[in-house]
């Protein structure tokens, strides 16, 4: 009888042991006191905007393409260029980093480029040529040190009289200045955005930057106008320009006589953002078939991107004043993020566009 008691006290003891356990269990203990928690990650997403345009920008943006570059970059005065663009030169070196860039006749129907560059700094530089009133108009709408090899004579006259700050190869040594033997002269005078710059310390210029530039879209925008997949400008027929667009990247590639227009350094193909084409009058003006552009006063145009082009008009108040583009409303254009063609022809009907 007494065994049985105890075997019923022993069973009641060890029930009453596992109840407790079970009762007074704990969650496990985190190692060192540390506290686990689940990352939570919280995408925020506009359907409207691109992946790449959510990215944060960073440094401050130019007022020549509307990208974002570190401030240094941009806080100084351009250096505007004057590119051959004679069939003998091509391809030209450098050009590919100008963050806007023109093309304008020159004598004989010929044509010739002006690069402006503030925060690309190319390595080669070349073929340079020489100064055209209409050239160097452009160095002082954007505040730019000038670099050319010579000038017409009223070339000559304005830099004078207008007090441009330029780089002129015919005196300046050759460390400013070389010729390279792949090319004949006068179509292989190259330099550097070094070289340049140190010619440019050594003259004492200006450094204080009085740019103003453009206004641009933060992100990529639409217009309203026709569909332009490509356009072709015709100035004659060993010069003819054309872009065609690509849906994926959202630029204009350009193209020179049917073949990609091509980086001599880098064999990359030269793009674009936004296409301008902007229409003056001009007449030759002595027996070398020099031309007068009335690149001053007002006129009209085409502006191009993303796909699209609308009609637009342009003005330029005076010979250092900054060339303006409106839209139909009359509006000051803005121009989408990016590098900018600025097409200068004397007829819109050699424009073709294609949509």
């Amino acid at each position: 009888m007494k065994t049985l008691k105890k075997k019923s006290l022993l069973l009641l003891l060890m029930v009453i042991l596992v109840v407790y356990s079970i009762g007074c269990s704990k969650a496990p203990e985190v190692e060192n006191d540390e506290v686990v928690e689940e990352e939570v990650v919280i995408e925020i997403t506009d359907p409207d905007k691109d992946e790449e345009q959510i990215v944060a920008k960073e440094g401050i943006p130019s007022p020549l393409s509307g990208l974002y570059y570190p401030e240094e970059l941009i806080d100084r005065r351009p250096i505007v260029i004057v590119f051959d663009n004679h069939s003998k030169a091509r391809p030209q070196a450098g050009l590919i980093e100008a963050e806007i860039a023109y093309e304008f006749l020159a004598e004989g129907d010929i044509t010739r480029y002006v690069g402006v560059f503030l925060a690309g700094e190319p390595k080669d530089i070349g073929g340079i040529r020489s100064a055209r009133p209409y050239l160097i108009q452009k160095a002082l709408e954007f505040d730019g040190y000038f670099v050319h090899v010579g000038y017409s004579p009223q070339g000559d006259l304005d830099i004078r009289n207008y007090k441009v700050n330029n780089i002129n190869a015919l005196n300046r040594g050759n460390d400013v200045f070389w010729r390279k033997n792949h090319k004949y002269a006068p179509h292989n005078m190259y330099s550097s955005y070094e070289a340049i710059r140190r010619a440019v310390d050594s003259s004492k210029y200006r450094s204080e930057c009085q740019l103003v530039g453009y206004s641009f879209h933060e992100e990529l925008t639409d217009i309203e106008g026709k569909d332009a997949s490509e356009i072709k400008i015709f100035y004659s027929s060993p010069y003819q320009a054309s872009y065609i667009y690509n849906k994926d990247e959202r630029i204009y590639y350009r193209y020179y006589n049917g073949k990609p227009h091509l980086d001599e350094i880098t064999e990359e193909q030269l793009t674009a953002s936004n296409i301008i084409i902007q229409v003056v009058k001009a007449k030759v003006v002595d027996s070398e078939l020099r031309l007068e552009m009335e690149t001053i006063g007002s006129g009209t145009g085409l502006y191009i991107t993303k796909g699209k082009t609308m009609e637009i008009t342009w003005k330029k108040d005076n010979y250092q004043a900054l060339t303006k583009y409106y839209d139909e409303e009359g509006k000051e254009l803005i121009l989408n993020p990016g590098k900018t063609w600025i097409q200068v022809i004397k007829n819109i009907d050699y424009v073709t566009i294609i949509e």
